[in-house]
């Protein structure tokens, strides 16, 4: 990565870039990013802003956020790019919709970076670039000599820019046609299959074996790719450091289903070797396959089928609609949005919903997270359900942790009366979160009235850890719930390590209660079971009348649902 920055600092020591942005924070942390390659800087702070410094100068390149005032970026390129149609352009923005990638293609966008900037990701498409700008420079200062020297180095010219134009469209470690080839002819046709496969692992053999071991095991699967395409008319590309690109459309010689496609690549990769002579050793190569069949942008279609792979350990997945992540990472930048201004604004605060006993009195509060929204006037009550996987893929979701710990706690601790926050074991993992936790306990002085109800979930490795944590909380006088018992990864085994003061019985079993014997049963159950442990037993979502007297009948100690209480701001 070092040399890659090195290299990309040398070919934009001479260029000239135009910078646009309105966000003063934005620019600042972009242009200390920007000052590590380029000494010519020239800063815009809006699209009209930027068209008039073009207009006025010659840059190089030009680098533009989109949204704006007066004119944004992408009005802003089209207006350039009307103008000079060759100078690069790459958008940078925190927006990931659609629409922005299909306008920037349509104006001819050249890259696109998105919010925070990575350094690596940052690179490499400044290297894309630049390198194309050089190639252009350094072909046309070459046909100006040209142009005065005599007629008869006509043939070097074409001999020359046929190298040139060979160097931009192929990849030099291994000479297989590169990105910027295959983005140039993918989706020419509307009958495509496209193979992107990836080395497992690859860092690995160059950390084990260094660079040079690394570029032999590229240049041999390469190799061993064109011997397998010598019979199955693929076009081969490299496109980026181990992965790489079979494409095959339907003016194809050969016409083949997708099984049998898939079939042939699985046995060609069931076991490949690659000989490394600087250590004498057969190197064993697995891969991971991201496939498309007859889709728009079958490239990234093929891409998404591959993250799809590996998450699930598969060796190949064919993309689906299901794999699409578009629509998620537009929700997840819209509730960024939404949870940043309810963040500046003070509007993420606690509701407490009331928990009953037998006899229908409250005995406990449960303090649950809402996000105020105004919506054209009317104030608007929104559940996390709708935007807490959007804040934990943003890096919000421990903002929203701490403020509903602060709020609660505040608001119960002169309060008479027992209460409960949620946690995830995710949380519980976190020093961080658990040095807050206990600090605001002893803070507000809460911890003889204070449930922590815990969520289980399959990602936590160290179990140990977090029943030590509780039993730290435990010892200070806080009880102990584990939420949504019955479905998802609870069990009884772990009821008897957590050794919890409570079971909340999960909500998909308490509202089939009436209609599934099988559930009456497990319910029935888990509440025998519990109650010889001497742990009390919570129903959660009890709706009506006749889900209560069934529960009822069954020995169920607490009940939570809209039948008795809906969740408010006030206690009852």
């Amino acid at each position: 990565m070092h040399n890659r920055i090195q290299e990309c600092v040398v070919l934009c020591n001479d260029l000239n870039i135009l910078y646009v942005e309105d966000n003063e924070e934005a620019r600042q942390f972009t242009m200390e990013m920007l000052k590590r390659f380029f000494k010519s800087i020239t800063v815009a702070a809006d699209g009209e802003d930027g068209l008039a410094k073009f207009k006025e100068n010659e840059f190089d390149m030009i680098l533009t956020d989109i949204n704006m005032p007066k004119m944004n970026g992408l009005e802003m390129a089209k207006e350039i790019k009307s103008i000079n149609k060759s100078i690069p352009i790459l958008i940078l923005s925190a927006h990931n919709e659609e629409n922005y990638f299909i306008s920037s293609i349509q104006i001819g966008i050249d890259g696109y970076l998105l919010k925070p900037l990575e350094i690596s990701q940052f690179t490499d498409t400044l290297l894309k670039s630049v390198e194309k700008i050089h190639l252009q420079k350094e072909i046309q200062n070459y046909q100006i000599e040209l142009e005065s020297s005599n007629a008869n180095l006509e043939a070097k010219v074409q001999e020359r820019t046929a190298e040139l134009e060979h160097r931009l469209y192929h990849d030099s470690l291994t000479n297989l046609r590169n990105h910027t080839f295959m983005m140039k002819n993918i989706g020419s046709s509307s009958n495509e299959t496209i193979f992107l496969i990836d080395i497992n692992g690859f860092q690995k053999f160059n950390d084990i074996y260094g660079l040079k071991s690394g570029n032999t095991i590229l240049k041999k699967f390469a190799q061993n790719l064109q011997d397998f395409n010598q019979n199955n008319n693929y076009t081969v590309y490299r496109v980026y450091g181990d992965g790489f690109v079979l494409q095959r459309d339907k003016a194809s010689s050969i016409q083949e289903s997708f099984d049998v496609q898939k079939e042939k690549l699985l046995n060609h990769f069931e076991s490949i070797k690659i000989y490394l002579e600087e250590i004498e050793e057969d190197i064993e190569i697995e891969v991971t396959i991201g496939a498309s069949v007859n889709e728009e942008r079958p490239y990234i279609k093929a891409d998404m089928a591959l993250k799809h792979a590996k998450k699930n350990n598969l060796t190949i997945a064919l993309y689906s609609e299901e794999m699409d992540t578009s629509k998620r990472l537009i929700n997840d930048l819209y509730w960024k949005k939404e949870i940043k201004s309810a963040l500046k604004n003070d509007s993420i605060i606690p509701v407490f919903q009331g928990i009953v006993d037998m006899s229908q009195n409250i005995v406990k509060y449960e303090s649950l997270m809402r996000l105020k929204q105004d919506d054209n006037g009317e104030e608007k009550l929104i559940s996390p359900f709708f935007f807490l996987d959007a804040a934990v893929n943003t890096r919000q979701y421990n903002k929203l942790t701490r403020i509903m710990v602060q709020k609660t706690f505040l608001f119960m601790q002169d309060k008479d009366i027992d209460f409960s926050i949620n946690l995830s074991f995710e949380d519980l993992s976190d020093s961080l979160r658990v040095e807050f936790l206990h600090e605001q306990i002893q803070k507000h002085g809460v911890e003889n009235r204070l449930i922590l109800e815990i969520l289980e979930s399959e990602t936590v490795s160290d179990y140990e850890l977090v029943i030590n944590v509780l039993k730290e909380f435990r010892d200070k006088g806080v009880r102990i719930a584990i939420d949504d018992f019955g479905s998802g990864y609870s069990n009884f085994e772990h009821i008897l390590k957590l050794d919890p003061d409570f079971i909340k019985i999960d909500a998909s079993l308490t509202k089939n209660i009436l209609e599934d014997d099988r559930t009456y049963t497990l319910i029935k159950a888990i509440c025998e079971f519990s109650h010889k442990l001497d742990i009390k037993v919570i129903a959660e979502f009890v709706s009506t009348q006749e889900i209560f007297l069934a529960l009822k009948e069954l020995g169920i100690d607490e009940y939570q649902g809209f039948y008795f209480s809906i969740p408010s701001t006030k206690l009852l």
